[in-house]
């Protein structure tokens, strides 16, 4: 389990988070609907202590906002990364014989 904190405005908030949680992410995705599951994801791996400055930082009106919970699970999932490069490899142009 990876603990990530990401300050949002003048609060930070700590995510504990596993790659069971973000597969879990990834399957819950549909084409029409992305706000839904990173919220999901986010709300579920949020550190106790941190919930209530969560739902404060992502709800407006008590709706999920898209634009912060995009923001907020980018970090998140980069940060999940660690440090992994991932690099596409060229084909050698084939020479003529």
């Amino acid at each position: 389990m990876k603990n990530i904190t990401v300050s949002v405005g003048d609060k930070e908030l700590i995510f504990n988070v596993d790659v069971s949680d973000y597969n879990q992410l990834i399957n819950e995705q549909m084409p029409n609907d992305k706000v839904a599951p990173i919220y999901n994801f986010l709300s579920r791996t949020v550190d106790n202590n941190c919930k209530k400055d969560f739902r404060d930082a992502v709800l407006v009106d008590g709706q999920p906002n898209g634009i912060v919970l995009m923001q907020i699970g980018g970090i998140v999932t980069e940060e999940m990364a660690d440090n992994i490069q991932v690099v596409v490899k060229k084909p050698k142009a084939m020479q003529a014989s």
